[in-house]
């Protein structure tokens, strides 16, 4: 993500707090909702966390969560969010960015659950062998990641790159990581009603612990 798409987040957080903060994580994120049930509780990292909204959902269900944002007017609000709501466990927030996620990466942790909602087409195409790289080294071996595809028009102040489940299959393979496509062949509608934009949803796992979790 270029410093100046971070810039346009943190100058415009209000605008985009409120458009976050309009959805439920619970129906933004109804594909794989299920399969979460199914994974024990952990620790999650959520990457290009915007308001905190999906941070706090995990918190509420008893995950350990650390929010990655690296626009500070955001980060600042999601902060301020969390304190008001209470949030039976405090989520650790961290100003990093990929492709390489030093921060976070530089206490070798693992992660049981890490998401990616709304952030991949921001990372250019050039950048995400190194960016899929860095993620795979933090998803615990029994672990989960979510990856949402935006397919739609570019924003000129907040650029956005062509994506596709194909090519995150062909960065995922040689790393160990297999890639399931949620929605199929069908994008899923934009919850936001925007007519233009799709969205499909990847769960990337560990090959060996695949159908594990």
């Amino acid at each position: 993500m270029s410093n100046d798409t971070i810039q346009y987040y943190h100058l415009n957080a209000k605008k985009f707090v409120a458009q976050y903060d309009s959805l439920a994580a619970q129906l933004v994120h109804s594909l794989w909702i299920d399969q979460l049930a199914q994974t024990p509780l952990g620790s999650a990292l959520d990457i290009g966390a915007g308001s905190g909204r999906d941070a706090r959902w995990l918190a509420s269900k008893g995950w350990q969560v650390t929010a990655v944002e690296p626009a500070e007017a955001l980060r600042r609000a999601a902060q301020s969010r969390e304190a008001v709501q209470d949030t039976e466990r405090a989520i650790e927030w961290v100003d990093d960015q990929l492709p390489h996620l030093a921060k976070v990466r530089s206490g070798n942790p693992t992660f049981d659950l890490i998401l990616l909602s709304a952030v991949w087409m921001h990372i250019t195409p050039d950048s995400r062998r190194v960016a899929l790289a860095a993620l795979v080294s933090l998803l615990a071996e029994a672990g989960m990641m979510v990856i949402t595809l935006r397919f739609g028009p570019t924003d000129p102040l907040r650029p956005m790159y062509p994506v596709s489940a194909d090519e995150v299959q062909a960065i995922a393979a040689p790393l160990g990581v297999s890639v399931e496509v949620m929605s199929g062949a069908a994008l899923d509608k934009d919850q936001l009603n925007r007519s233009e934009v799709h969205w499909q949803t990847l769960l990337l796992r560990h090959t060996a612990t695949e159908g594990c979790a």
